[in-house]
This record gives structure tokens, sequence and C-alpha cells, in this order.
């Protein structure tokens, strides 16, 4: 958490000092206890970010869905819910084979 208080610290401008001032004092300081307060819901809440290939085999799924007039499967395919459907699998796969140089002479 430390880590995450100084980075936080960073972009709003406030020097190191304040930032420890806030983890010291934060039960008196009304702003360190605001500060210690979003950096623990963030902490609690954020998730990490989805990986890209993931992200692209989201959005091919969906773009063919929406070629066969199946709105519905492509805000599916979008959402997430069909990341552990067999096409979004399979597309993930021919990324990693892409990557891998498979086919190449």
């Amino acid at each position: 958490m430390t880590d995450d208080l100084i980075e936080a610290s960073k972009r709003i401008g406030w020097g190191c000092g304040v930032l420890l001032g806030a983890n010291t004092y934060s039960n008196s300081d009304t702003k360190g206890r605001i500060f210690r307060a979003l950096c623990d819901m963030i902490q609690k809440y954020e998730q990490p970010p989805v990986d890209r290939k993931l992200l692209c085999a989201r959005e091919a799924n969906a773009e063919m869905a929406e070629m066969a007039n199946e709105l519905g499967y492509a805000a599916y395919c979008r959402s997430g819910d069909a990341d552990n459907r067999i096409g979004i699998k399979a597309s993930i796969r021919a990324i990693e084979l892409w990557e891998s140089g498979y086919g190449r002479d």
C-alpha cells in the first residue's frame, strides 16, 4: 500500500512529507483521512487491466456476431460474459499462434 500512496501523492502534487502526515495523522487530519480512504477503496476494488489479447478476442467475436445480426451476442461478448466460450478461446489461441510466428516460412 505504501507504494500506491506514494504514487497517488505524486499525482496530486503532494510531497512525501504530506504523504507521511496523511499516514501518521489520518485520524485527526481531514485531508489525510480522505486520502487514505480513497487509497483503501482503490486497492480494494480496482481490477487489473484486461489482457489485450482478450479484448481483441471479445471485439472480433462481437463484430462477427454483429455481421450475423446477433446484437445480443455481440453485447454478451463485449461485456466479458462470453470469455469462457469456445469462440473467444479460439480467438485468443489464434492471436498467440500469430505472435509466435506460426506459419511463417
